[in-house]
């Protein structure tokens, strides 16, 4: 497919194929979403109505999981063929596999653009500006107003009855809408050969529902590399040792959760231990950046462990654990610094983080 036909094939469209999951969206209250049906080509997800009368009682314990749309969409790419097999029939599989990786970026353009029409109500419930692609929470401005913002906050959030759900569709869509325009540029000057440029950019080119498992695999190799080093540093700083905690342990999960997402320790920790907690929460590319920009970077740590806080407190209410996707549950854990935990364990890592908070 020429890149001319890739451009025409995303542009957005008022037509039913683009039209928006919410109603009406001039209706800036109606966040207490019916029922309603997300879909992907993997799963569709229902969620539960939450529309609430003066005398009724809600419950989010089915709202957890955010749509499937906020994630990558199957990638069904064709079966392999024999080493044998004629070059027409070569050829016709590499147009097949072009052809895939094409229908999965439209895929994941569209749901961008579904997630964030999606989101624009939920947006001006919070106060947050509805064009301007901000992902909550708000940054405090100052460690001493963080506080009183969280609360604040919070209670915006129980005021308009938001669910996790909601909430992630919020931060996922404003995360991914802020990469739309330079991936849809890269789609139409690259076309099939998409893919393979991608995969040798940074990720932060590419919204979340685009990304192909290589690139997926790519970036957690990445993140698990980045988290040895920093933590082998701290380890030598504190001339304990060299050697890093284990991954998934007892102790790695104490030094995650009483300091690298301690909004008390954020706030005294030295620049070298601020940009070691950044690097192992994936904020930075690497720990060994230069200390004069640790002020920029705990700001960027604060407000980090700040929605590490939220969505916690979100889990809890909206269900809890084990009410989660496998999908959503790793996502949480590494969001945590938790790259790395063995899959079978993720779920009860993610438990014992919660207690611990």
């Amino acid at each position: 497919m020429s890149s001319l036909c890739t451009a025409r094939l995303l542009i957005p469209r008022y037509h039913p194929l683009f039209s928006t999951p919410i109603q009406s969206q001039r209706q800036r209250c109606d966040i207490n979403f019916t029922s309603r049906g997300y879909a992907s080509p993997s799963k569709t997800h229902t969620r539960p109505s939450s529309a609430v009368s003066s005398t009724a009682t809600t419950t989010f314990a089915n709202d957890v999981n955010p749509p499937p749309s906020t994630r990558p969409a199957d990638l069904n790419l064709p079966d392999a063929i024999s080493p044998s097999a004629s070059t027409a029939e070569k050829l016709f599989r590499f147009v097949k596999i072009g052809r895939a990786y094409l229908s999965f970026y439209k895929t994941g353009l569209k749901n961008v653009y579904h997630n964030y029409r999606a989101s624009l109500p939920i947006r001006r419930s919070l106060g947050l500006p509805p064009y301007l692609p901000i992902s909550p929470p708000p940054a405090p401005s100052s460690s001493s107003s963080q506080d009183k913002q969280s609360v604040a906050f919070r209670k915006t959030i129980l005021s308009a009855q938001l669910s996790r759900s909601n909430f992630q569709l919020v931060r996922r869509a404003a995360y991914d809408v802020q990469r739309m325009i330079p991936f849809t540029l890269i789609l139409i000057i690259c076309g099939e050969m998409t893919p393979i440029v991608v995969t040798n950019l940074p990720s932060a080119v590419t919204p979340f529902t685009c990304r192909v498992p290589r690139q997926t695999e790519r970036d957690h190799s990445q993140r698990m590399a980045r988290k040895r080093a920093a933590l082998i540093a701290q380890q030598a700083a504190t001339g304990v040792s060299v050697t890093p905690p284990a991954t998934g342990s007892d102790e790695e999960l104490v030094l995650l959760v009483k300091m690298y997402t301690n909004p008390k320790w954020i706030e005294r920790a030295t620049a070298e231990e601020v940009l070691r907690a950044c690097a192992v929460l994936n904020l930075v590319h690497r720990h060994t950046r230069h200390s004069g920009l640790a002020s920029l970077y705990r700001r960027k740590l604060q407000r980090y462990a700040e929605y590490l806080r939220l969505d916690d407190w979100l889990i809890r209410r909206c269900g809890g654990v084990w009410e989660m996707e496998a999908a959503e549950v790793k996502i949480a854990v590494e969001e945590r610094g938790g790259v790395g935990v063995a899959e079978k364990d993720e779920r009860q890592w993610l438990e014992k983080w919660l207690m611990q908070k």
